[in-house]
């Protein structure tokens, strides 16, 4: 966990929200969901946020679409609450529900003890600038010297380890939501896990892959960015 402390006092000493001006109060990101090399569509998955008042709400919705939802439907949703201030979002609660039932990945964050809790397991130290698997997305864009890469603490609801991003460089993308100027961050780890940001909106996280262990891909792609990014030479809505 040595690295989990080291970005945690990187983090404390930020100046605060990377994105341009000040993060929207709400808004959401819809995504296609792939699976393996071969991009086949299985599903859709949306992202919300509400953000007033010092509180957050980050929800994330994903479900199987077409063959897959006739053959095995899946509803993923996850939701992480807390408070945010110039350093970005300190998570609070930390939900997951499948089909509607818990599935037993949760956290609780105590920051005045210095604390967090997984499930049912027992009280353990928690470092600075620490996020769930969900905030984690946003918290990014709070981050100074991205391109430099970062290390943070992220709890997935079943376990608390250090994240590695290293920073891949700038990628343009295109995808159903338009043409995006992106930075493209990887934390090989258990998974592998990768994000691209909007370099020109908000550093919002248009796209998401995800490899496990067995090699098994899934990437979200945006559909639809809301609020919308602004027309520009780096990004281009679909004719």
């Amino acid at each position: 966990m040595a690295a989990v402390a080291a970005a945690g006092a990187g983090a404390a000493g930020g100046p605060g929200f990377q994105g341009g001006g000040d993060f929207p109060p709400r808004g959401e990101i819809r995504f296609v969901v792939h699976r393996g090399e071969q991009g086949l569509e299985v599903g859709r998955a949306v992202h919300r946020w509400e953000m007033a008042d010092g509180r957050y709400r980050l929800e994330s919705v994903t479900e199987t679409t077409g063959l897959a939802a006739l053959f095995k439907p899946v509803r993923i949703e996850t939701e992480s609450r807390g408070w945010f201030d110039r350093q970005g979002l300190h998570p609070e609660q930390y939900r997951v529900m499948k089909n509607g039932s818990p599935t037993g990945e949760s956290a609780d964050f105590d920051w005045s003890g210095g604390q967090v809790r997984m499930g049912g397991q027992d009280w353990q130290p928690l470092r600075p600038g620490s996020q769930d698997l969900l905030s984690l997305h946003y918290q990014l864009a709070y981050l100074p010297a991205l391109a430099e890469g970062v290390a943070l603490g992220v709890v997935t609801g079943k376990r608390y380890d250090p994240f590695q991003f290293d920073a891949l460089g700038e990628e343009l993308l295109e995808m159903p939501a338009g043409r995006f100027r992106t930075l493209h961050l990887q934390h090989l780890g258990r998974n592998r896990t990768e994000i691209w940001l909007a370099l020109d909106h908000l550093l919002l996280p248009v796209q998401i892959r995800h490899t496990d262990r067995k090699g098994d891909v899934f990437q979200l792609q945006a559909v639809s960015v809301n609020p919308a990014p602004p027309p520009s030479s780096s990004f281009l809505q679909r004719e």
